[in-house]
C-alpha cells in the first residue's frame, strides 16, 4: 500500500500546518518480507517525512528466517542512517500485535506510527496526521492508502471510504456518511467506529 496525501486533491495541498508538530516514531514490522522491499519503504519514509518530523525509525523482526535479513540488513542501516534506523528482533515469532507492542517500547517519539514493510509515503503524508494527533491526542489516525500492484508496482489509487464489519466480522471499505458528503471538502477527516487489520500466524 501506499500512503498518500490524496495527490488528486487540491485542497489537500492547499492547506497549510503549524511548524510545532509532534515527532514520529515510524515502525515497521516484518517477518522473512524481501530486504529490497523492506528499504524501499524505509527510503521512503525518510525522504518523505520532513526531518524535524521523524524521531526515528524502528525495523522490528519477529524471527525471520532468511539470512540477509539478519547482519546484512543491520549493517546496512548502521551505514546509510546511523541513529536514526534501530532494528529489534524477536526471539521467537511472536505475531502481529506483540510484535508492534515491542515496537512501542523502543519508541521515544511523542507520536508513534504502525505500517507494513512494504509501503511507500509520498510528500506531505506526515502533516495531515500528526495535525489530527495534536490536536486531540486520544485520536487514533489511519491515512489514506492506496495500492501498489505487486506485478510492476503501478500505484492504484482507492477513493476515500471508511472501515467497518460484515457480519461475517470481514472487513469492507464503507461509503463515508452523509454529513462528509455534504461538506464538500475531499480534505476534511473521515470519522469510523474501526480500524482494519489483519495479522499473521505465529505457527
Amino acid at each position: 500500500p501506499r500512503v498518500s496525501l490524496c495527490p488528486w486533491c487540491c485542497r489537500c495541498k492547499e492547506l497549510k500546518y503549524g511548524k510545532d508538530l509532534p515527532q514520529i516514531s515510524i515502525i515497521f514490522i516484518f517477518v522473512n518480507e524481501a530486504l529490497s522491499v523492506i528499504l524501499r519503504s524505509v527510503h521512503s519514509a525518510v525522504n518523505h517525512t520532513p526531518a524535524p518530523l521523524l524521531k526515528e525509525i524502528i525495523l522490528v523482526d519477529d524471527n525471520s528466517d532468511e539470512e540477509e535479513l539478519k547482519a546484512p540488513l543491520e549493517e546496512y542501516v548502521n551505514k546509510r542512517y546511523p541513529g536514526l534506523v534501530k532494528v529489534v528482533r524477536n526471539q521467537k515469532r511472536e505475531g502481529l500485535i506483540r510484535a508492534r507492542i515491542e515496537g512501542w517500547k523502543a519508541a521515544t517519539g511523542q507520536v508513534t506510527g504502525f505500517f507494513d514493510a512494504h509501503v511507500e509515503f509520498t510528500a506531505g503524508w506526515a502533516e495531515p496526521v500528526l495535525s489530527r494527533i495534536q490536536e486531540n491526542r486520544k485520536r487514533v489516525i489511519l491515512p489514506s492508502i492506496d495500492n501498489i500492484k505487486q506485478d510492476n508496482f503501478e500505484v492504484q489509487r482507492y477513493e476515500n471510504s471508511a472501515h467497518g464489519y460484515s457480519w461475517e466480522l470481514w472487513c469492507m471499505y464503507i461509503s463515508p456518511p452523509k454529513d462528509w458528503w455534504d461538506a464538500g471538502d475531499p480534505s476534511l477527516p473521515i470519522r469510523m467506529g474501526t480500524l482494519s487489520e489483519q495479522g499473521w500466524d505465529t505457527q
